[in-house]
């Protein structure tokens, strides 16, 4: 059965030669191609299936490209198919003929699969930016319908403070901000009870209602997590009036009210399915935010990214078990001033902060406070909605249990499916992949099956790295190294099979306490993984603890190499915005531009080496930049007097200067090697 989420392309093309060598370059890129041997029959093809592009070469016998592209743009229903010629002519008048007929491209014979991929990815991707834009980023900027947004919200006159953050350029903004997070609670219910078509309608009218809010109180959706929602308000520079807390507040309860009036439309919809009563929960928290650009260079997207984010996101999550339609931070409060209707106060547990955290229930905000004017939803902000939403129900329904993302597409209508295996739960998610816990049919031995999404409009970068992370550790035998087993494609994705780790990960073992000896012996399997790894040219990148798995018989054992990099590769500066790692582990080199480089790795295992001796991190910040500065600016933390036998070994691991700390593993093993024998012989002294 065809794969109905694959792009179509069509290759009209009488040299049977080139037509079969094109449609090979397309099916490896996981687009559907069909062939057509002349204009005529290439005609007829268009008509009975439509394609998502063609490619046309100019002469063929019984019907040129030219009459091809006539007869096409002639025809309603085929008359925006992208179509991009292909020829060996390079006279003007050519051209310029295809051109007023209404081609798109011209690629000219011979052609690399580089020039072929681009031409065809930049006319689909024309076609899609509409709806890529809204439904996976909606930032400022980036697009028309972007440009249009901001216009609604600023009232036209462009002097909004995101604005001031160019998708062209790769500076970072740290900004004061409040963020809310929304999303449909009991959104698995609605899944099992309802069709796909089903949830498409009700997430498409849903969603309109839900923006209408946000725009109305100057928020910028930043992008939509399936059912959900993510919103940013900021104030503009120089700009008096409401707060950016107040907006976000309003724009919360506006969207309570919203969701009440919502329920009707549910009944009415769906008055036989017994679906629970339709609500939302929102999350707000303000605080200092990180505007940055995220990706390879020349397509790296706008994002947020800071505590902010985290703590609203994780407030939003409490919503349900406190009860509360409206969860707002103590920051949030106070910043919002006065106005605000407060319920009650309680202490929260959020996920990876130590410190509970003060969450506000809001119920109203005073008389006279509240904007009713309406909002009129552009059209092709709808229809971008209307394609979120059919993505979202797709996913709903392939799998009830997963939350739903458009922005990595993760799952198909489908039940997942990978030939030889059998998927048992999934167990985590990355940027751009799935993880799931699999058993292979062979011998029924549990491992993970790490999936990436390979259906057409994939970000090449990502499938490279994606197959450069199975080469990389396919390359490594070594007993703190991750384990990999298989690799392979299938038509909706490419995955990679390896070890499977029950035990979890040294996060889950630090806070239950580590002893001295205990410590330097895991640093020493870690050390000796990433000298396994820096001889061979591999650079990590993302060395923490999450990354270092544990096994059965105690041992610890380097994993994720989805970002790591061969010695060589990138070397010019990194552009600032695509800082690689995680903050807490990040070098001062990388965070002041520099690439990652072996000695990167050690800096981040060293800040390991301290949270596993003393039970906290070394650095920690209410803020990314705050963070980020303090690996930089701040003295080198010192352990307390039972440990510090140590400290030698973690300076010189953790050295903000690259020229005073360990230039390879091998260095740091010695040191290691030192301290045991000095703690060796005190042994044999105290026992003589």
């Amino acid at each position: 059965m065809a794969d109905e989420s694959r792009k179509k392309v069509l290759v009209i093309e009488d040299e049977p030669s080139i037509r079969n060598n094109i449609m090979l370059m397309l099916k490896v890129e996981r687009y559907a191609a069909t062939g057509a041997e002349n204009g005529r029959v290439g005609l007829e093809l268009a008509r009975s299936d439509p394609p998502d592009l063609i490619l046309c070469d100019v002469m063929m016998p019984e019907m040129d490209g030219f009459a091809v592209l006539e007869a096409l743009r002639a025809e309603p229903r085929l008359a925006e198919i992208p179509f991009i010629f292909l020829t060996a002519l390079d006279d003007r008048s050519s051209t310029r003929r295809g051109m007023n007929l209404g081609a798109d491209d011209y690629l000219p014979k011979p052609f690399t699969r580089n020039e072929l991929m681009e031409a065809v990815n930049s006319r689909l991707k024309k076609f899609e930016t509409l709806t890529q834009a809204l439904a996976a980023r909606l930032v400022p900027k980036q697009d028309r319908l972007t440009q249009k947004f901001r216009e609604k919200i600023s009232g036209g006159d462009g002097t909004a403070a995101l604005e001031e953050t160019d998708s062209g350029t790769p500076t970072g903004k740290i900004a004061e901000a409040s963020v809310l997070f929304s999303d449909i609670r009991n959104f698995t219910t609605y899944s099992e009870r309802l069709t796909s078509d089903e949830i498409a309608e009700l997430l498409n009218a849903y969603l309109q209602t839900a923006c209408a809010p946000i725009i109305r109180c100057r928020g910028v959706v930043m992008k939509f997590i399936g059912d959900g929602v993510m919103a940013l308000f900021e104030s503009p520079r120089g700009e008096a009036g409401e707060s950016h807390a107040h907006r976000a507040v309003r724009a919360g309860l506006a969207m309570q009210l919203a969701a009440l009036e919502f329920r009707e439309w549910v009944k009415r919809h769906h008055p036989a399915q017994s679906l629970p009563e339709f609500s939302i929960g929102v999350g707000i928290h303000s605080g200092e935010v990180l505007l940055c650009h995220v990706g390879t260079p020349g397509r790296g997207e706008l994002t947020v990214i800071g505590d902010a984010v985290n703590i609203a996101s994780r407030l939003e999550g409490q919503t349900k078990e406190l009860g509360w339609a409206v969860v707002a931070s103590e920051a949030t409060v106070n910043a919002a001033g006065s106005g605000l209707v407060v319920g009650s106060r309680r202490k929260v547990q959020l996920r990876g902060r130590s410190v509970p955290t003060d969450a506000f229930e809001i119920i109203g905000i005073a008389a006279g406070d509240a904007d009713h004017a309406s909002v009129q939803i552009p059209e092709d902000m709808r229809q971008a909605l209307a394609a979120n939403a059919r993505v979202a129900a797709d996913a709903a329904k392939a799998a009830l249990g997963i939350t739903l993302s458009i922005m990595t597409g993760e799952i198909g209508e489908k039940r997942l499916s990978v030939q030889g295996y059998r998927v048992v739960s999934k167990v985590g998610r990355g940027g751009s992949s799935v993880v799931y816990l699999a058993e292979r049919e062979s011998d029924k031995q549990q491992v993970v099956l790490k999936i990436l999404n390979a259906t057409a409009g994939l970000d090449e970068i990502l499938l490279q790295r994606f197959v450069q992370e199975f080469d990389i550790i396919s390359s490594i035998d070594h007993p703190n190294v991750v384990k990999i087993y298989d690799r392979g494609f299938s038509d909706r994705h490419a995955y990679i099979a390896m070890e499977y780790f029950p035990n979890g990960s040294l996060a889950q073992v630090i806070p239950n306490g580590l002893s001295g000896r205990q410590a330097l012996s895991l640093l020493a399997q870690a050390a000796g993984a990433l000298r396994e790894v820096h001889g061979r040219g591999i650079i990590h990148r993302d060395i923490k603890p999450g990354n270092l798995m544990a096994r059965a018989d105690g041992n610890i054992v380097l994993a994720d190499f989805g970002i790591a990099k061969r010695l060589g590769e990138d070397k010019g500066r990194t552009r600032q915005g695509e800082l690689y790692g995680t903050p807490y582990y990040v070098s001062p080199e990388q965070i002041e531009g520099s690439p990652a480089t072996m000695q990167s790795d050690i800096y981040a295992l060293g800040i390991i080496f301290y949270e596993m001796l003393t039970g906290q991190r070394p650095f920690d910040a209410e803020s990314v930049s705050g963070l980020i500065a303090l690996h930089v600016s701040a003295p080198r933390p010192k352990l307390p007097d039972g440990l510090a036998e140590y400290q030698g070994l973690l300076d010189r691991m953790i050295a903000v200067d690259p020229r005073n700390r360990f230039k390879r593993a091998d260095e740091v093993l010695e040191a290691i090697d030192e301290v045991w024998t000095q703690q060796a012989l005190r042994a044999l002294k105290q026992g003589s």
